[in-house]
């Protein structure tokens, strides 16, 4: 089995059998889909370690989905016509993604309820109990990326790019005295937040040339003042 064939194995709904990607490297490939699992760990599991995937693109689906465990990752530069989709229903390990502005963005997510059995969903949260840092995105420069349903502190960002957002902040006093804007992407990303369960979440802050980016900046600072955003 080629290179090729071995990453396409690892696509698919759950088999019998352990499948696995081990120490490749892959630079300037085109895959027609860059899609690892679904997994069952019950019985082999889809594992994904010390592997690079360097200016690489797809024309397809780019996703992590869950039951799937990687490790030392790297994806540089990968572009989709999508974003790069993640299920925080797996156990992930020193996964760097990184890139300008072009490439994929990336979407980390909790699954909906009913989509991931409880057995994948105590798998998912006893791996990564043990893991310090799950995802390295602070070289990602991508827009409207976001991580729900991975601890921050489980995380490594740049301050510059990245903003982390509470769910408790809705329950601020101080929040309704912030004049928020109706359509503020503060509101919207607390609203993400809040809908997807979890207490806390990362997004990625606008950039000079977007439209939305002065109300953003001069709203981070009221948010900043009220004590609520740390960065």
């Amino acid at each position: 089995m080629d290179d090729i064939e071995r990453l396409c194995n690892l696509a698919g709904p759950p088999q019998n059998g352990r499948r696995s990607l081990i120490g490749r490297k892959y630079f300037n490939e085109n895959f027609e889909r860059l899609l690892f699992g679904p997994g069952d760990p019950f019985s082999g599991g889809v594992e994904i370690r010390d592997c690079e995937f360097i200016a690489c693109s797809t024309d397809s689906t780019f996703s992590i989905s869950q039951g799937v465990h990687m490790q030392s990752v790297l994806f540089d530069g990968v572009r989709s016509p999508d974003a790069m989709m993640v299920s925080s229903a797996s156990v992930l390990e020193n996964i760097v993604v990184r890139g300008g502005k072009k490439v994929a963005r990336l979407w980390c997510k909790p699954p909906s309820e009913g989509d991931v059995s409880e057995a994948v969903l105590q798998w998912s949260k006893a791996g990564m109990a043990h893991v310090e840092l799950a995802i390295d995105l602070s070289e990602l420069a991508a827009e409207d990326s976001l991580i729900l349903g991975i601890p921050l502190s489980k995380l490594r960002w740049n301050p510059e790019i990245h903003v982390p957002v509470l769910a408790s902040w809705r329950d601020s006093p101080s929040w309704d005295d912030l004049d928020l804007a109706r359509n503020s992407l503060w509101r919207i990303f607390v609203t993400k937040v809040r809908n997807s369960g979890c207490a806390e979440g990362l997004f990625t802050a606008t950039f000079p040339h977007q439209k939305s980016h002065i109300q953003f900046t001069e709203e981070m600072a009221r948010i900043e003042s009220a004590g609520l955003l740390v960065r």
